[in-house]
Order: C-alpha cells, then sequence, then structure tokens
C-alpha cells in the first residue's frame, strides 16, 4: 500500500510517498527509504510577475481556482495549513489563473510559487 509522509528536515518541508508492505511499520520504511540516498529535492517552478506565493510552509488543504478562472485581486485561490492553523492565500491582481502549480494535499514551502494570474 502506498503512503504519503510529510518529512521536515533542518526547517524544509518534504513530501514522501513510499510503498508500505503489508505489516511493515511505516516509520521504518520511511526511515530505510531516507537512507538510501536516493530521495531528490524536486524544485520548483521560476518566479515572475503575477506569481502568487505561499506565505508559509505547509500542506495545502483547498484550491479554489483552476487554469483559466477570472479572479479578482483579495479572491482566496487556496487554503494552506500549517500546525493547525489555516491560512488563506490571496490574489494579489486581477486577471486570470494561467498557471496551478499546486494541488490539495501537496506541500509547499514558504515562497514556493502556488498559481500564475495574469
Amino acid at each position: 500500500m502506498r503512503k504519503k509522509f510529510l518529512v521536515i528536515v533542518d526547517g524544509e518541508a518534504f513530501e514522501v510517498e513510499v510503498e508500505v508492505e503489508e505489516g511493515g511499520s511505516p516509520l521504518e520504511t520511511v526511515l530505510s527509504v531516507l537512507q538510501t540516498g536516493i530521495v531528490k529535492k524536486v524544485e520548483s517552478p521560476p518566479l515572475g510577475k503575477g506569481v502568487v506565493t505561499s506565505p508559509i510552509t505547509g500542506r495545502v488543504s483547498k484550491v479554489n481556482v483552476k487554469k483559466g478562472d477570472i479572479v479578482r485581486s483579495g479572491d482566496v485561490l487556496a487554503v494552506i495549513e500549517a500546525m493547525k492553523t489555516l491560512v488563506e492565500v490571496k490574489s494579489n491582481t486581477s486577471g486570470t489563473v494561467t498557471e496551478v502549480y499546486v494541488e490539495e494535499g501537496g506541500v509547499v514551502k514558504q515562497g514556493d510559487p502556488l498559481f500564475k494570474v495574469e
């Protein structure tokens, strides 16, 4: 069975998905995967004009828009949860959502790009 885990290393959050054998310990499986050295960091898309970034590190609990949606400045685009606190991510400009870089359940770091609005 595949399981996802949120692993924090030196203050950075990583989402790790591993195959856990039936009857196996999920924690032991994650630790063994991390010790193999095959874990790689995935780089975020580049920032630019109209890019809405994450204000905090956490898990995306809700995405309110999709590519092609028209939004106004101040509209809530997503909600991020960190330590049982929900933070609304609002559009900083009016326009059309041209890119969605996140999905519900994903883990983001502070400053990661979430959406592009043009």
